[in-house]
Protein backbone atom coordinates (compact mmCIF):
# COMPACT_ATOMS: atom_id res chain seq x y z
CA UNK A 1 0.00 0.00 0.00
CA UNK A 2 1.35 3.40 -1.20
CA UNK A 3 0.92 5.68 1.53
CA UNK A 4 2.47 9.14 2.88
CA UNK A 5 2.00 10.36 6.38
CA UNK A 6 -0.17 13.31 7.14
CA UNK A 7 -0.37 13.83 10.54
CA UNK A 8 0.27 11.42 13.63
CA UNK A 9 -0.91 11.67 17.23
CA UNK A 10 -0.36 9.22 19.93
CA UNK A 11 -3.96 7.69 19.26
CA UNK A 12 -4.42 9.26 15.87
CA UNK A 13 -3.23 8.58 12.55
CA UNK A 14 -4.42 10.66 9.19
CA UNK A 15 -2.57 9.08 5.51
CA UNK A 16 -2.91 10.33 1.94
CA UNK A 17 -3.08 7.06 0.40
CA UNK A 18 -3.21 6.25 -3.55
CA UNK A 19 -4.52 2.93 -3.74
CA UNK A 20 -7.47 0.92 -5.00
CA UNK A 21 -10.16 1.74 -2.52
CA UNK A 22 -11.94 -1.38 -2.30
CA UNK A 23 -8.33 -2.58 -0.30
CA UNK A 24 -8.76 0.43 1.56
CA UNK A 25 -12.29 -0.52 2.33
CA UNK A 26 -11.44 -4.08 3.26
CA UNK A 27 -8.63 -2.56 5.50
CA UNK A 28 -11.44 -0.04 7.32
CA UNK A 29 -13.41 -2.97 7.31
CA UNK A 30 -10.96 -5.21 9.27
CA UNK A 31 -10.16 -1.95 11.94
CA UNK A 32 -13.65 -1.63 12.86
CA UNK A 33 -13.75 -5.25 13.61
CA UNK A 34 -11.10 -4.22 16.65
CA UNK A 35 -12.21 -2.85 19.85
CA UNK A 36 -9.45 -0.79 20.11
CA UNK A 37 -10.46 1.44 17.32
CA UNK A 38 -12.98 4.38 17.68
CA UNK A 39 -12.85 5.44 14.17
CA UNK A 40 -11.46 4.18 11.03
CA UNK A 41 -12.72 5.90 7.89
CA UNK A 42 -11.71 6.42 3.64
CA UNK A 43 -12.52 9.86 2.41
CA UNK A 44 -11.93 10.04 -1.58
CA UNK A 45 -9.59 13.78 -1.80
CA UNK A 46 -10.98 15.13 -5.17
CA UNK A 47 -13.47 12.67 -7.81
CA UNK A 48 -10.78 13.09 -10.59
CA UNK A 49 -7.50 11.18 -8.51
CA UNK A 50 -7.11 8.22 -7.02
CA UNK A 51 -6.17 10.26 -3.71
CA UNK A 52 -7.60 9.23 -0.48
CA UNK A 53 -7.22 10.17 2.62
CA UNK A 54 -7.27 7.54 5.57
CA UNK A 55 -8.01 8.25 9.49
CA UNK A 56 -7.29 6.07 12.23
CA UNK A 57 -8.19 7.07 15.83
CA UNK A 58 -7.88 4.72 18.67
CA UNK A 59 -8.54 4.28 22.08
CA UNK A 60 -4.86 3.87 23.54
CA UNK A 61 -2.95 1.98 21.41
CA UNK A 62 -0.69 3.47 18.61
CA UNK A 63 -2.14 3.42 15.38
CA UNK A 64 0.21 1.95 13.17
CA UNK A 65 0.15 -1.40 15.59
CA UNK A 66 -3.73 -1.43 14.97
CA UNK A 67 -2.84 -1.16 11.29
CA UNK A 68 -0.53 -3.11 10.91
CA UNK A 69 -2.52 -5.72 12.74
CA UNK A 70 -5.32 -5.04 10.22
CA UNK A 71 -2.84 -5.22 7.00
CA UNK A 72 -2.11 -8.73 8.23
CA UNK A 73 -5.51 -9.90 9.00
CA UNK A 74 -7.09 -8.20 5.44
CA UNK A 75 -3.90 -10.01 4.12
CA UNK A 76 -4.42 -13.67 5.71
CA UNK A 77 -8.31 -13.12 4.67
CA UNK A 78 -6.67 -12.61 1.01
CA UNK A 79 -5.06 -16.32 0.81
CA UNK A 80 -8.09 -17.79 2.95
CA UNK A 81 -10.24 -16.63 -0.35
CA UNK A 82 -7.75 -17.57 -2.78
CA UNK A 83 -6.98 -21.24 -1.13
CA UNK A 84 -11.10 -21.41 -1.43
CA UNK A 85 -11.31 -20.47 -4.71
CA UNK A 86 -8.39 -22.68 -6.22
CA UNK A 87 -10.17 -25.71 -3.98
CA UNK A 88 -13.00 -25.15 -5.45
CA UNK A 89 -11.93 -24.76 -9.13
CA UNK A 90 -9.61 -28.34 -8.11
CA UNK A 91 -13.45 -30.09 -7.27
CA UNK A 92 -14.92 -28.79 -10.27
CA UNK A 93 -12.30 -29.72 -12.41
CA UNK A 94 -12.06 -33.53 -10.56
CA UNK A 95 -15.72 -33.72 -10.74
CA UNK A 96 -15.69 -33.27 -14.84
CA UNK A 97 -12.98 -35.72 -15.16
CA UNK A 98 -14.86 -38.40 -13.88
CA UNK A 99 -17.93 -37.57 -15.88
CA UNK A 100 -15.52 -37.43 -19.15
CA UNK A 101 -14.04 -40.45 -17.98
CA UNK A 102 -17.78 -42.35 -17.27
CA UNK A 103 -18.84 -41.23 -19.98
CA UNK A 104 -15.86 -43.03 -22.12
CA UNK A 105 -16.10 -46.14 -19.85
CA UNK A 106 -20.30 -46.21 -21.70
Amino acid sequence: MQAELENYKSNEINLNVSEDISILYIVQHELLNEKEVEFAGVVLKHQLKEDFSFRIVTKKSKPLDVLHKALQSSSDNALKIKDMINSAVTNEKSAVLLEVLSKLRK
